[in-house]
């Protein structure tokens, strides 16, 4: 099965992923301390799925109120603008910086990615800086298959949700399926059968003009640097996840002969006074900081290589307060 007849099966409400690895059919029975931590798995999962997707339900339902039926292009395009004006009403955020002339070109909008909070803060900021363009929005299996059957009404307002598994999601998987390698094996097709429909997603919006989103660390971390080792490039502190290369290599390889018009921009997201260590959840109504920095050119991205990764986050810091930097103690 293709990628795209996997999202086309989970956006039809045809199948889920989720299920299949939560109570997976050809599993042996696990012993009894794992299955303690399948069925802590399998709660925490659904609680996530239908928690957090009828919050962003009704958040949609907000949005499309009074004339769903309708079709017309600008009907849609000012559903984009109450969208965003919704969004902001239970995700308040404070943008600062911009860039101008960028219209015509392809953005890959890199951030840290603390809370769920700053998700939507995004999502509001690009459609209202950006009225006609689409957005690519990485979206962890949870999430997707709490509003896969709406992405139909999403990407009519700009909005393209595509599915992964985080490696945050994988490990926890992986850990439950210990020993059982043929399940692995399937959770491992499917992660990079995901991966690879979210790079072909970026590449062709990266030739039409329109923007990728994505969160450098893969899953929510409080910090930008997951330790302070990979802050200082110290040896033996363990790589960086290839979020802004893979990306890089990916439109790169699409695009021999032609030079990709892309901008990889970093935007700190900065979330309100409080503890760091307190940092989990959607946080409605806390105002967040939202700081556009100074963006890489595909050029400038191709000269660093996989040190682009690097010096990504480090952007990322020099907006930041430094309790944000790395892990303290």
């Amino acid at each position: 099965m293709s990628s795209a007849e996997l999202v086309a099966k989970l956006e039809n409400g045809e199948m889920s992923l989720l299920k299949s690895f939560s109570v997976g059919c050809t599993r042996p029975r696990p012993e009894r301390r794992r299955f303690s931590t399948l069925v802590t798995w399998t709660l925490g999962l659904f609680a996530m799925k239908y928690l957090v997707g009828s919050i962003c339900r009704f958040v949609l339902w907000c949005v499309l109120l009074g004339g769903r039926g309708q079709k017309d292009a600008e009907y849609w395009h000012g559903k984009r603008a109450k969208a965003a004006k919704v969004i902001r009403f239970f995700f308040p955020d404070r943008v600062e910086g911009d860039i101008p002339d960028i219209d015509n070109q392809g953005l890959i909008v890199g951030f840290n990615h603390p809370t769920l909070h700053e998700v939507l803060s995004l999502i509001a900021w690009s459609l209202e800086r950006f009225p006609r363009k689409r957005n690519n929005f990485p979206t962890n299996l949870p999430w997707y298959e709490s509003l896969c059957t709406r992405s139909s009404y999403l990407k009519k307002i700009g909005i393209c949700m595509t599915p992964l598994i985080t490696q945050s999601t994988f490990n926890k998987l992986e850990k439950i399926y210990k020993g059982d390698e043929k399940t692995i094996s399937v959770i491992t097709k499917v992660r990079d059968t995901l991966l690879n429909h979210y790079f072909a997603i970026a590449i062709d919006y990266e030739r039409s003009g329109d923007n990728t989103f994505s969160a450098p660390s893969s899953t929510r971390q409080t910090t930008i640097f997951p330790k302070a080792g990979a802050f200082y490039k110290e040896p033996g502190a363990g790589k960086l996840l290839p979020a802004m290369s893979g990306l890089m290599f990916w439109i790169a390889r699409a695009n021999k002969g032609r030079k990709p018009e892309v901008i990889f921009l970093p935007v700190t997201v900065i979330p309100p006074a409080i503890r760091v260590k307190k940092l989990k959840g959607l946080k409605l109504f806390r105002r967040y900081r939202l700081i556009v920095g100074k963006g890489f050119s595909m050029e400038e991205a191709r000269e660093l290589g996989r040190d682009i990764d690097h010096a990504f986050l480090k952007r990322l810091t020099g907006t930041a307060p430094e309790e944000y930097w790395y892990p303290k103690g």
